[in-house]
């Protein structure tokens, strides 16, 4: 029932959106969308992307997280790629490597028919679920919330998400956008392993990567960083308590972006990752 209450609000191309994107993941096209992302698009987008000139620090701060431990990703947000090259690493990890979902915008994977194919086949159903701007769909992205916090309680599961909620297109790629109370919420509530990390060198343009990585530049580092202590709750939590804790993930994301920004220059000339996103 609430099912169909959450849908209601939704146009019939989203509410038809929503349903693959849920086969691929909950029903009996879980399976194949696995071998598929696995087999297909994971070794696929990374050697295309940035097999060439990818350099990755920190991951071996993730040795202690215990097997099938569900994960919540936490990372800066400057491109769309950003959460697709960390789980690329982590699916590729031997021990690290779960079912994962990017939740996204609702903006065109579920408004069109094109979107759809596209978060389908490129992604193997992982952007999933949607969250929705326009207010008559809260209720909508409610039922989402509850679909990550089931997701990260459950063994094997691992979820992407930006704290900041929104990409960051100002000039300054290591100053963070204020936190979104939505990844404090979740690391309290579901308590999976919040693992962070930052990421940059990247644009947004598919062709662009493609080219850069045949010519081995610029240079796209990956840092990950310790899984992150929370603190305790008693009773029920609260905005103020999910809020806090958002900003807590931030922190430690930025400084990973420091840690990053000293990599950059010791290992690369000088160069100008504010404009990478562009």
């Amino acid at each position: 029932m609430r099912d169909e209450q959450a849908l209601a609000a939704l146009s019939w191309m989203e509410r038809i959106a929503f349903r693959v994107m849920r086969f691929l993941n909950e029903g009996w096209g879980r399976r194949p969308a696995r071998i598929w992302q696995l087999g297909v698009v994971t070794p696929l987008v990374g050697w295309l992307l940035v097999y060439r000139r990818l350099r990755v620090y920190g991951i071996e701060r993730l040795d202690g997280i215990p097997r099938d431990a569900p994960i919540l990703l936490v990372t800066n947000h400057r491109t769309f790629f950003d959460l697709f090259i960390l789980g690329w690493l982590l699916i590729r990890h031997p021990r690290l490597s779960r079912r994962v979902n990017f939740p996204v915008r609702s903006n065109f994977f579920y408004e069109t028919p094109l979107g759809l194919l596209m978060s389908a086949l490129l992604t193997g159903g992982s952007m999933f679920p949607p969250f929705f701007r326009s207010a008559e769909k809260k209720a909508m992205n409610r039922y989402s919330l509850d679909i990550l916090l089931e997701k990260l309680r459950t063994p094997g599961e691992m979820v992407g998400f930006h704290p900041e909620g929104t990409r960051n297109k100002t000039d300054d790629p290591y100053t963070l956008l204020p936190a979104q109370p939505g990844a404090g919420e979740l690391a309290l509530k579901a308590r999976p392993v919040v693992v962070p990390a930052f990421i940059l060198g990247m644009t947004n343009h598919f062709w662009t990567e493609v080219k850069a990585n045949q010519r081995r530049a610029p240079l796209v580092i990956a840092v990950f960083g310790k899984p992150v202590e929370l603190p305790e709750i008693r009773g029920e939590t609260r905005l103020s308590h999910h809020k806090k804790v958002a900003d807590l993930l931030n922190e430690k994301i930025a400084a990973l972006g420091a840690e990053e920004r000293a990599l950059r220059s010791a290992v690369s000339p000088p160069a100008s990752p504010a404009r990478a996103a562009r």
